[in-house]
């Protein structure tokens, strides 16, 4: 019996860090690595409201069944819809926990550079209630430093772009402190509905999401095309709604998404231009780091780059950054606990 409880106590422990993000929810469990990266949605049974499937199978099951309501609850990186996130991380907790209904993990959860109180209660109500045992918030800079291994090169401060689906979020990391944050609504999927909407508006063709976001890695939208660069899209026509192609011109795909370009590179501006003067030594030797889905759009180094005249480099496995760092920070720092959160307006730190 005695061993029994052991066992238990400890799962019942284990560390678990999750990264929020509007398209994506990504968890990683201490001892096991990253264990889930998913869409983040869940599908509803209409009437009684039931339960029926998180993720990719939600959005399958969305696609091809009636009587089922699509929720997508995390928006701009906090819960929209606080009963629906809870749920979600509920199910998550379950699935890849041994032990399904009796694990309460110390949980880490990443929270934009820029949150208001309100929102901040909303993650914590969603943490506590799908079973954490004990919660820290992370300010996704933060993670997305310590996932990306910075400061390095014997350098004292980072700067981080972590650019996903729906918001960029840039700050200065100083010594596990965040100088300045700034948070822009601008990623990924921004630049897919511009491409999806420039196709329909030049070449009548409807396109899918997935293959705005093709087009865009394929052509490298985020630099224009040397010469007449062409590449075929499918879809379906806008006037007869048969299958079709058409040859799409790689420069107009880029200027469907220079707005988007420009967003990001004036959200890096502003999170560096918050920062004392002193500080523009550190930068010209740190760079600036990529971390985020979205930053693996080729070129994009080099605009934001040219943009801000510091070099910028895209971290190794940018997409999961975030929280493999707030797994880090979660188990030798007791940073960002729940019950101790100072205001994350201005300058956080995660030593106490």
């Amino acid at each position: 019996m005695a061993h029994g409880l052991t066992a238990l106590g400890d799962l019942s422990c284990r560390a678990t860090a999750i990264d929020l993000g509007s398209a994506m929810v990504r968890m990683y469990v201490d001892g096991r690595g990253l264990v889930a990266s998913q869409p983040s949605a869940i599908a509803r049974e209409l009437g009684t409201g039931r339960l029926l499937a998180t993720g990719t199978a939600a959005l399958a099951l969305a696609n091809r069944e009636h009587g089922v309501r699509l929720v997508q609850p995390i928006r701009d990186g906090v819960p929209a819809e606080a009963e629906e996130t809870e749920d979600l991380l509920r199910h998550l907790l379950r699935t890849h926990h041994r032990r399904r209904y009796m694990a309460k993990p110390r949980m880490a959860i990443t929270v934009p550079s820029q949150i208001s109180q309100v929102q901040l209660g909303a993650v914590r109500l969603a943490a506590f209630g799908a079973g954490a045992r004990r919660l820290t918030l992370v300010p996704v800079p933060i993670a997305a430093a310590a996932g990306a291994g910075l400061p390095d090169r014997g350098e004292d401060v980072a700067i981080v772009a972590d650019i996903g689906a729906h918001v960029t979020d840039v700050g200065v990391v100083m010594g596990g402190e965040l100088l300045t944050g700034h948070t822009a609504r601008v990623g990924g999927t921004t630049m897919d509905k511009a491409i999806a909407a420039h196709v329909r508006r030049e070449y009548g063709l409807i396109i899918a999401p997935l293959t705005a976001e093709t087009v865009k890695l394929a052509v490298g939208a985020a630099v224009p095309p040397d010469g007449d660069v062409r590449t075929v899209v499918h879809g379906k026509d806008r006037d007869t709604d048969l299958p079709r192609t058409a040859e799409v011109s790689a420069a107009g795909i880029h200027d469907a998404i220079a707005p988007a370009l420009d967003a990001i590179v004036r959200a890096v501006r502003t999170a560096i231009a918050g920062s004392p003067p002193e500080m523009a030594g550190h930068f010209f030797s740190s760079g600036i780091t990529l971390t985020g889905g979205a930053a693996r759009l080729p070129g994009l180094a080099a605009v934001i780059r040219d943009g801000t005249g510091l070099r910028a480099r895209v971290a190794e496995n940018a997409a999961e950054a975030t929280v493999r760092g707030a797994a880090t920070l979660l188990r030798p720092i007791r940073g960002y606990e729940s019950n101790r959160l100072p205001p994350l307006g201005h300058r956080h730190t995660l030593v106490h």
